[in-house]
């Protein structure tokens, strides 16, 4: 089975429809773990580790603020475990609400128009809400859903530039992206700004 991933790249043209299968399939997995118990919280390691990659003077401070939303481990990254008709794998772990979705919406490989993700995320969100997979304040407010996607997001790319990645750039780009939204990360975008300026040129882009 080809997984998400390689069914986006040789199939453009259905990227919408296959999204949408992907939000989809995400939503069952989460109704299904729904009433699991969560693990306990761990060290973030890795989170640590890219955010002292990037903002090493502020790497603590950056990092109880991105934890604020995370009180759990990080889940089993899913994207490259979703096959284009199959199921979802086993729950494992149970996590932020808007861990996976983040990681369906920005992964490494790939970048859409933020419209694209909002409609996806909205989509998401209020199908959510539907099932009842969204504690009250997610579920009243889609722009705090979105704040927490983006939170996610960031979190998971941070990780994966602790380990120096082949898609370095285009993660870097999606951390100066969401830096530049957010109060509580100005000290990352300041050490953004520093250490790679051509990212805040106006004439950049994700793709």
């Amino acid at each position: 089975m080809p997984s998400l991933i390689d069914a986006l790249q040789a199939q453009p043209e259905q990227t919408d429809a296959l999204m949408r299968a992907a939000c989809a399939r995400l939503r069952d997995w989460q109704t299904r773990q729904a009433g699991s118990a969560p693990l306990p919280a761990t060290a973030d390691e890795r989170l640590q580790r890219g955010l002292q990659r990037l903002a090493p003077a502020q790497a603590e401070l950056l990092l109880q603020r991105l934890q604020q939303d995370a009180e759990l481990p990080p889940q089993q990254a899913l994207l490259d475990q979703l096959p284009e008709d199959g199921a979802l794998p086993a729950p494992r772990r149970w996590g932020p609400a808007t861990d996976d979705l983040a990681r369906l919406l920005r992964p490494a490989e790939l970048a859409w128009d933020e419209a694209r993700e909002i409609d996806w995320a909205v989509r998401h969100w209020e199908a959510s809400r539907h099932a009842g997979l969204l504690d009250e304040e997610l579920a009243a407010d889609f722009g705090e859903f979105w704040r927490r996607l983006e939170w996610s997001a960031l979190r998971h790319h941070l990780r994966q530039l602790a380990d120096a990645p082949a898609d370095e750039r285009r993660l870097l780009a999606q951390v100066v992206k969401v830096s530049t939204r957010y109060v509580a990360l100005a000290p990352l975008k300041r050490a953004l700004e520093a250490s790679h300026p051509q990212f805040f040129d106006q004439a950049f882009s994700l793709r």
